[in-house]
């Protein structure tokens, strides 16, 4: 696939499936971000990549796959 506009995904827990789905299209491995919340492990995002190019987008960041094939990450805005 060439292009030169980059993809992007809102990561949401209503959305992680299909941006995983997504993501693995692209041939890139992506799996659930956990963190230890109120006693839980709980899944807070998602991890693209592996070593250490790897990305976290957490819920309410944007995921971004630009078309050189870099995956990089635009955090959420704080609400004001």
């Amino acid at each position: 696939m060439t292009t030169t506009e980059a993809a992007t995904w809102l990561v949401t827990p209503q959305t992680i499936t299909a941006v995983d789905d997504a993501v693995d299209a692209y041939g890139t491995y992506a799996k659930g971000y956990f963190e230890f919340i109120d006693g839980r492990t709980t899944v807070v995002g998602l991890r693209v990549g592996t070593g250490p190019d790897r990305v976290v987008a957490r819920f309410g960041d944007t995921l971004v796959r630009h078309p050189d094939g870099r995956w990089s990450v635009r955090p959420a805005t704080a609400a004001s």
